[in-house]
């Protein structure tokens, strides 16, 4: 956000921060490089740069991680430990020299094809004109050859199947971002999830939402001042879920944080609302932490009026609805998905029973590294790599194709073949299905091609199409070349639409 400097604060580029130098981190915004925390106890979530679902509080003198994202209700000051160009986020961000994919077939195809319409057309003038001497029917015949011969169906029916899946997949939220992915997603053998905000939901899941339901109105609009402006995940599942229930009234009072433990709402009229860790005494949070704490279910969560619990919430990571149905198809379409995470491996083979995946297609606790290196392991270059946070970063670089859902962070989209929309993965597998259609397509308009041109051309050749007729021949294969890929992409278009 900016540099403390005399007093007052300076805004300054992440790249301009140097070692030693004082800054502000604002609630929900990001800690550029690794610093030492140098105010008060605070919370950080490292889901983007480690993959660990749960945030983490961190204590005066921590060290808190380049691209950490500060949980806390009021600006945090930290003491920059390293320059922007030594931390772990300009290595994760920094671009990647992208090669570009070339349509290696359709480039000789088309190469080959004008070769070989020249060479028949300069044997054939050769020859008529050896046998008959007549120049004007030579003429004619080069003439018929080179106009009757249709290059449309490779040079532009190609493209347009292309264009037209794009457009197709963006009708089930996924967009395209470089036409040469089309090209790529025929080698890919291999799927690769990150767990965290890819496979899972980006906040947890209220597993009670009767508990929710069941509040009086003097309660539901306590809560809703105490999680409005908390970017803590739990709190952002509460607040929409309140607001998605229609509480738009919060209770006045004042906000007060202690971190590791809860908030709390002083009202008004002088009750006191607090949020946390079931059993925590606003007043007394180091003897709670000391006796208690290690044995709270994760996940759970008291709403208290007076120290007296009005209501408890349990939440858990989930996967996406969906996510259990696409993988299986995915599966069924000779193409086995993997997760990849630097969450907890208990957390992540969890999920992998979950989607029915077996043991050894889950790995936790992979740094950004480590993830290439296994990415390598598993051939880089069949793989279509799906992330959201920074840590998939290096990963990405090395996978053949890459994709990303835009949820809050979009640190990736540039690096990205693909980016995609909504709750769930549906249009992951749309994706493959299209390219199924537009590969059908291409073959049968490349089958048309090579029959059109053999007959019409081989006719030419005999003298026995004259250039008039095939003025008008080159034209209608051109349109029934254009009617075919309408016909074959009809398929895609047909795919049904995600709820």
């Amino acid at each position: 956000r900016g540099l403390v400097a005399d007093g007052a604060i300076r805004e300054i580029a992440p790249e301009r921060l140097l070692k030693t130098e004082i800054f502000l981190v604002g609630p929900g915004q990001t800690v550029p490089v690794e610093a030492r925390l140098e105010t008060a106890a605070a919370t950080f979530s490292l889901a983007s740069i480690n993959g660990e679902a749960e945030p983490r509080v961190f204590h005066p003198g921590q060290r808190v991680p380049g691209g950490a994202v500060s949980l806390s209700r009021v600006d945090v000051r930290l003491a920059a430990q390293q320059a922007w160009g030594e931390s772990l986020l300009a290595q994760l961000l920094a671009p990647a020299p992208r090669p570009g994919w070339r349509q290696v077939f359709l480039e000789k195809t088309i190469r080959g094809y004008l070769i070989g319409i020249i060479t028949v057309a300069v044997l054939a003038g050769l020859g008529w004109w050896l046998a008959t001497g007549d120049a004007l029917r030579t003429w004619s015949v080069v003439t018929a050859v080179l106009v009757v011969s249709c290059p449309c169906a490779i040079g532009l029916a190609f493209p347009l199947a292309d264009e037209m899946a794009t457009v197709a997949v963006r009708r089930h939220g996924v967009f395209v971002r470089d036409n040469d992915l089309w090209a790529k997603l025929g080698r890919v053998r291999k799927l690769v999830f990150d767990k965290t905000g890819t496979l899972t939901l980006e906040n947890p899941v209220l597993k009670n939402p009767e508990a929710l339901l069941a509040l009086d109105p003097a309660a539901r609009a306590a809560l809703l001042a105490l999680v409005r402006d908390n970017p803590h995940p739990l709190s952002q599942c509460l607040c929409e879920q309140l607001l998605a229930d229609g509480a738009t009234s919060p209770l006045e009072g004042e906000v007060r944080e202690t971190v590791g433990f809860g908030v709390e709402l002083i009202t008004t009229t002088g009750s006191t609302w607090t949020l946390g860790r079931p059993g925590w005494a606003a007043g007394n949070p180091r003897s709670f932490f000391t006796h208690y704490v290690k044995n709270i279910p994760d996940g759970e969560v008291a709403l208290a009026c007076g120290g007296k619990v009005v209501a408890r919430f349990w939440f858990a990571d989930t996967a996406r609805p969906d996510a259990q149905v696409e993988i299986a198809g995915l599966a069924a379409r000779g193409l086995p998905a993997y997760i990849l995470s630097g969450d907890q491996s208990a957390k992540v083979n969890a999920l992998a029973a979950e989607l029915g995946l077996p043991a050894t297609h889950a790995q936790g606790e992979l740094t950004p590294q480590g993830k290439a290196d296994w990415l390598t392991q598993l051939g880089a270059e069949e793989v279509l790599m799906l992330g959201d946070g920074a840590n998939d970063s290096l990963a990405f670089d090395r996978a053949l194709c890459r994709g990303t859902p835009v949820i809050h962070r979009g640190v990736l989209e540039q690096k990205a073949d693909f980016y995609y929309l909504g709750r769930g993965i549906g249009g992951i597998r749309a994706l493959f299905e299209i390219n199924g259609a537009r590969r059908r397509t291409q073959r049968v308009i490349l089958c048309f091609s090579i029959t059109y041109n053999l007959l019409v051309v081989g006719l030419a050749v005999a003298g026995r199409v004259n250039p008039l007729v095939a003025a008008i021949l080159m034209p209608a294969s051109s349109l029934t070349t254009l009617a075919i890929v309408g016909l074959g992409m009809r398929r895609a278009f047909a795919q049904p639409l995600p709820a």
